[in-house]
């Protein structure tokens, strides 16, 4: 509404120049689109070669969810054994800091977190997050990239602290990973079964497997079993022989071990559970907790050990739950190649080297997961919009062949975004989807803006010839200012270093090459397309005309 009247106010009426730059590309254009007029078999089979090359590269693009981006800071995931002591842990964490000071001078500073809160995703202490702040590039002493520094630094890690597995990442690509799959790995395998042995004995025959594939790195098996406990097993015919029941000794064990509440104490709105249990001589170890006095129906007092045995074990730190099934869990990296492809690669391997007894299968997690995921909708959505796109242009032009001549820039404009991605060795990802469809929306935009002038010059008398090489000059300026403008604006970010570039970057790649090879194309496919299907309806028009005058 409101360009419309300031163009009114502003602009006066005058005879349009070109000036020195557009009369130069015109003076280059308009040969070569009288040339592709005359051959026209020849520009449509390089076109069409062009689109198949580009089509036939697209299945070894590779796939991933999201490029890594470099937030500039180094997390260490260190995990030790299920039964390592806060203490233990707090050491672990004070030589990691003290090795990563003393051999790297990039290091900033060093904050080690051990455990989780029981809120959200729960941890004990056995495992720590420490985030490495390092100093900017320009002060090391050598030059390098974060992710060669944080290999470096694990690699250092792993000799110094043999007792603890360390994992290097990134703090928001963790927290990322974290959420997509409640694993803290970009990769998660997931083995879905009932019987905790039973994982455990499959997902040890799995984790050699997937450490053959090509691009793993820092494959692990989640470390759950060895949490130690104290196991009291009640003896039924003696405690039946004693007239105890079963129930009432393990209701002691947790009273007089874990403490029962007995009263509440209540202090103005605060209130406070009060807590009775056995003194700490008489349940620090197994022999004193055997020896705890059990009262009989009769009154006499036995032993604990005589109606049940104390012992200690080995179990669960924790039980992983997912539809309706128990998992076990094998995370990863994948580094030098796309997730899609190793997933691909991988489950190849297993289910070609491993057959899963029945009731057992496997999922894949995390990253790949979303990227399915991402790709499936923009399957469904891309289509749908397009779809839409060709009802209103059939609106528009009220013509079939002429919506249809507009979408048939879309595929032609896909050509110089996968050769970009190809070249510059990036995967397709959604910022690289994203790219698709604005390149496509430039597209149509473009066909529609020659398409409807065409009609005009045909409207006031010209030939299909006229129409179309006079009609291609006049609309060059606004289809080059339309391709030029987007391809400007995504320079800097195509050329970009910073914080973000990686997830900029494939989406600024498919927009420039695809607009210069889909500009290219429009200004002279187009008009060859325009003019050849005019001239057939033209010729029947003429045949239909001339057998009604017969």
């Amino acid at each position: 509404t409101l360009v419309p009247v300031l163009a009114a106010l502003i602009l006066k009426p005058k005879e349009e120049k070109d000036t020195f730059l557009v009369r130069w590309i015109k003076a280059g254009y308009l040969p070569i689109l009288d040339w592709a007029l005359e051959n026209k078999k020849k520009v449509i089979v390089a076109s069409l070669t062009l689109l198949v090359s580009a089509l036939a590269t697209f299945p070894f693009l590779g796939k991933e969810f999201m490029p890594t981006l470099q937030e500039g800071a180094i997390m260490f995931r260190a995990t030790g054994i299920p039964s390592t002591s806060l203490e233990e842990s707090i050491r672990v964490s004070q030589q990691m800091n003290d090795v990563l000071k003393k051999e790297y001078p990039q290091t900033k500073m060093v904050l080690a977190t051990i455990g989780r809160a029981e809120k959200g995703e729960t941890a004990d202490a056995n495992y720590m997050e420490v985030l490495v702040e390092v100093k900017p590039q320009a002060e090391w002493p050598e030059k390098m990239s974060i992710p060669e520094l944080s290999d470096r630094m694990k690699e250092t890690l792993e000799v110094a602290l043999p007792t603890v597995v360390v994992g290097n990442t990134q703090p928001i690509q963790m927290r990322v990973e974290e959420l997509i799959s409640g694993v803290r790995a970009t990769l998660a395998l997931k083995l879905y079964g009932q019987d905790l042995s039973e994982l455990d004995r499959l997902a040890g025959e799995i984790k050699p497997v997937l450490a053959a594939v090509p691009g793993v790195a820092d494959l692990s098996l989640e470390a759950n079993k060895g949490k130690p406990q104290l196991v009291v097993k009640v003896n039924r015919e003696e405690a039946a022989r004693f007239g105890v029941n079963a129930d009432e000794i393990l209701e002691m064990v947790q009273a007089g071990i874990g403490g029962k509440a007995v009263s509440t104490l209540i202090d103005g709105v605060r209130r406070f559970d009060i807590q009775v249990r056995l003194d700490a001589a008489f349940r620090d170890t197994p022999q004193a907790i055997s020896d705890i006095p059990v009262r009989t129906p009769t009154g006499a007092l036995v032993p604990l050990s005589r109606v049940a045995t104390v012992e200690t074990d080995e179990g669960y730190t924790f039980v992983r739950r997912e539809q309706l099934s128990r998992y076990a869990v094998l995370q990863m990296d994948v580094r030098g190649r796309d997730v899609d492809g190793f997933v691909k690669e991988a489950d190849e391997k297993i289910r070609s080297q491993l057959k899963l007894p029945e009731g057992y299968w496997i999922e894949w997690g995390g990253a790949f997961e979303n990227q399915q995921r991402a790709m499936a909708r923009l399957a469904l959505i891309v289509p749908l919009t397009i779809g839409l796109i060709f009802v209103l242009l059939y609106t528009a032009f009220n013509s079939l062949t002429h919506a249809t001549l507009i979408i048939a820039n879309v595929p032609f404009a896909i050509i110089g975004g996968v050769f970009g991605l190809a070249v510059t060795g990036q995967y397709v990802s959604v910022p690289s989807a994203i790219g698709f469809i604005a390149v496509f929306g430039v597209a149509m935009l473009n066909g529609i803006v020659l398409v409807s002038f065409l009609n005009d010059q045909r409207g006031r008398g010209l030939s299909i010839r006229d129409a179309v090489r006079q009609g291609a000059a006049l609309r060059l300026r606004p289809v080059l200012m339309t391709a030029s403008v987007a391809i400007l604006g995504l320079v800097p970010m195509l050329l970009s270093q910073g914080v973000g570039a990686e997830t900029q970057r494939p989406l600024a790649t498919v927009v420039v090459g695809g607009l210069i090879t889909s500009t290219a194309l429009t200004l002279l496919l187009l008009p060859l397309m325009y003019e050849w299907i005019e001239a057939r309806r033209e010729r029947r028009t003429m045949i239909s005309t001339g057998g009604k005058q017969q």
